[in-house]
């Protein structure tokens, strides 16, 4: 079993290799034909298949698979002639050849196995199969013993980390360029050789050089020169367009995004730009909650789905895998863009939803002040005795008024949110109305007024009835606590302070503040966060200025 293990090692795979070319070389030297060369083929098609970068070597074989492999190998062992050699050594120059490695040492041991390949052939194969004068001189029988220092040379190459870290592969182009290379060179040479009448290694020689001037102009025009760009910017090019305008539908494709609303008016007009492709017949297309179809029905086909978005696209012709390849890429633009035009409706219609959300929590709050100034009101006229009748009255004057107007703002709110009416007046007026709104609620007020502003009247309510039912809320459960209210009024700006000297508001809750709604045990925990928004839009600022124990103090000021 560890024997076993060995041979399929990846980390033995370059002596694997050696080992392969070795017997190839003396299946092909000693006695071709004759039971020791069948037996080294054997052998040789046995470290094939250990070697094979094609599948996983660890795999084990079913039955299917073993009959197989098992039977073209027999096969080929009992039928073994120059021309299946031949054809056996172009697969093998195609498989090493488009061997993908990263590391140098697995590129200099597939281009010592490459050479060795196609050596093999111009040197055995070639001129065996047409019995060359060349296959039976003294100088033929050096090339074949000399051939034998590659694998030797090659079993002593190290194995890079690649080979334990990676699983290899074979790049088929690589792989069709090298072995059509390879038969352009042999059948070059035969040519040349008949045609001038040169001994087979000069016409060998010769047409090594031919191709190796077509790849030196071929390299040279691939890149790109001063006024030309090049053949490979061309080839890309081409790649990028077959039977698909790329450029041009990703532009058509960002207009129709700019110019629909909705995911269903971008997708038809998407099928649409799609159905003006010239090898596009047809279009069906299914989505969530609308279907529908354009064009004609024909057999030749492909579908595309992403999620919930089926799209199947009828050719005029046979879809080929180059052209189902672009079409599949331009669906997923397709597919991308109606993506995007559904999560804008999504992000609209939360948009919606959360404007309606605020501004009922806004008005809430607002009819919630209005409600608790009545309270207080209502509290001071069962509070009074005989003969305050003239004081009640003018109480009274003073608050229906302003309950009044504040009823008629949050009105005015719900009917028109979007449109933000804002009253104002002078500050001093406000702070009289404050103070009698709160009259025998154990607040003190304090104002230091050197001029008198005219200040946004929604803005210092919202601000300070938010502030101060808090405050209140706090007394609750912390009796003792003294809240104070300070108005300071000098050089056109009006500032507002409410402290109290209860307990610390809670460091996580200080921080989300005025940046998110947060969890109240009274309320839906939005009344600061949409005062702070307010003061924003008309310029003002409020902040948690002190946190501390026995100091807790709010500001409102201009920015």
């Amino acid at each position: 079993m560890a024997r076993a293990n060995f041979l399929i090692d990846r980390r033995f795979e370059h002596q694997i290799l050696a080992l392969m070319l070795a017997s190839l070389h003396l299946a092909l030297w000693w006695d071709f034909g004759s039971a020791l060369s069948r037996s080294m083929m054997l052998a040789h098609l046995g470290l094939f298949l250990m070697w094979q970068p094609l599948w996983r070597r660890e795999q084990r074989l079913n039955w299917k698979g073993a009959i197989v492999f098992i039977t073209p190998t027999l096969v080929f062992v009992i039928w073994m002639d120059w021309r299946l050699m031949t054809f056996w050594l172009l697969i093998l120059t195609a498989i090493a050849g488009g061997r993908v490695t990263a590391r140098r040492g697995s590129r200099y041991a597939y281009l010592m196995a490459l050479v060795f390949l196609v050596s093999e052939i111009l040197v055995t194969c070639i001129p065996s199969m047409i019995t060359l004068q060349f296959a039976r001189g003294e100088a033929w029988h050096v090339l074949g013993y000399g051939l034998l220092i590659v694998p030797l040379v090659l079993f002593f190459v190290p194995n890079s980390k690649e080979a334990l870290n990676s699983e290899k592969s074979v790049d088929f182009l690589y792989g069709l360029t090298v072995s059509l290379l390879t038969c352009i060179l042999a059948m070059g040479s035969l040519l040349s050789m008949y045609i001038t009448g040169a001994d087979y290694p000069v016409a060998v020689i010769q047409t090594i050089l031919a191709i190796a001037l077509f790849l030196l102009a071929i390299s040279w025009l691939w890149t790109p020169l001063a006024g030309f760009s090049g053949l490979g910017q061309l080839w890309e090019r081409y790649l990028q367009n077959i039977g698909t305008p790329f450029e041009s539908w990703l532009g058509r494709l960002t207009d129709v995004a700019l110019g629909e609303r909705t995911p269903d008016g971008f997708l038809e007009s998407a099928v649409a730009q799609l159905i003006e492709l010239t090898w596009v017949a047809g279009v069906a297309w299914s989505s969530d909650g609308s279907e529908g179809e354009r064009g004609n029905k024909t057999r030749h086909f492909f579908h595309f789905t992403e999620e919930d978005l089926k799209i199947t696209v009828y050719a005029h012709r046979r879809i080929g895998a180059a052209l189902r390849w672009h079409a599949q890429l331009l669906l997923k633009l397709v597919a991308h863009f109606y993506r995007g035009k559904q999560r804008e409706e999504e992000l609209t219609r939360n948009a919606r939803l959360q404007a309606v959300y605020e501004t009922g929590a806004r008005i809430t709050h607002d009819i919630k002040n209005l409600l608790q100034s009545l309270q207080t009101t209502t509290a001071v006229m069962q509070a009074s005795k005989e003969g305050e009748e003239a004081e009640l009255r003018e109480l009274l004057g003073k608050q229906l008024p302003h309950v009044n107007k504040r009823l008629q703002l949050a009105l005015d709110k719900l009917q028109a949110p979007e449109k933000e009416a804002m009253a104002k007046g002078p500050v001093s007026e406000w702070w009289e109305s404050l103070q009698a709104r709160n009259i025998d609620t154990g607040i003190r007020f304090e104002s230091e007024l050197a001029s008198d502003p005219m200040v946004p009247l929604d803005v210092f309510d919202s601000v300070a009835e938010n502030l101060l039912e808090n405050a209140r809320g706090k007394r609750l459960s912390e009796p003792n606590i003294h809240i104070n209210v300070h108005l300071e009024a000098r050089n056109g700006a009006a500032q507002l302070r409410v402290s109290d000297d209860g307990s610390a508001i809670a460091a996580d809750t200080a921080q989300r503040l005025f940046r998110s709604p947060v969890n109240s045990r009274s309320g839906l925990g939005i009344g600061l966060y949409q005062a702070a928004r307010l003061a924003r839009q008309w310029g003002y600022e409020l902040k948690l200025t002190t946190n501390r124990p026995n100091d807790v103090a709010f500001d409102l000021k201009p920015v």
